[in-house]
């Protein structure tokens, strides 16, 4: 498996084909996702550098999808991974354990492994960290784009079910995010009660 030269064409193939309009799922999500993927699994003591490999590539590739279409993009992500990723050294085998846990971060998320469980993690990150209100805003704007949400009201309100419908698979993020994501929740539910 070659992971960095799959990453790069995972990267480069995000770069050029997705839309401006998706200011949240866009490259620097994915190199987001792909750190915060790398953060998780070392807390968590992937030491097997199969297991590692597989798990960044799907880091890498969990939203690739997005360059066909938004709609069920996790399938779409599997299938390029089964066209792309035997260039790079790929069998079956592993690329089926790769769609696997790249298909769990679907929400509402269904790992069944402790990689997927990991990817998970490493996907809503954000929502217990110090930049969550800047990238909150992004994926706000990408769905007001896409007519899923018409207003902030409405937004912040959507936020609040998602947030408390979430929980962190791993101990590591639990430990290092629940707090601050429990401040992040805090301060919307204090916003909506501004909303006239």
């Amino acid at each position: 498996m070659h992971l960095e030269e799959a990453k790069i064409k995972a990267i480069n193939l995000l770069t050029e084909s997705l839309p401006n309009y998706l200011t949240y799922h866009c490259v620097g999500h994915t190199l987001d996702v792909y750190e915060a993927t790398q953060r998780i699994a070392k807390a968590e003591k992937i030491e097997s550098n199969e297991e590692l490999t597989i798990l960044l590539t799907a880091a890498a590739y969990h939203d690739i999808g997005f360059v066909i279409s938004e709609l069920n993009h996790e399938q779409q992500s599997s299938i390029l991974c089964m066209n792309m990723l035997p260039k790079f050294g790929y069998t079956d085998n592993e690329i089926d354990k790769i769609c696997e846990i790249i298909m769990a971060t679907k929400i509402p998320q269904t790992p069944n492994s402790h990689l997927a469980e990991i990817l998970c993690d490493a996907d809503l990150d954000y929502l217990g960290r110090n930049d969550f209100d800047q990238i909150s805003e992004s994926l706000f704007e990408e769905f007001k784009f896409r007519k899923i949400v018409t207003n902030s009201e409405v937004w912040d309100n959507i936020q609040v079910i998602f947030f408390n419908s979430h929980h962190y698979f791993t101990s590591t993020n639990r430990d290092s995010r629940n707090i601050q994501k429990s401040i992040n929740l805090q301060k919307i539910i204090e916003r909506i009660k501004t909303y006239g």
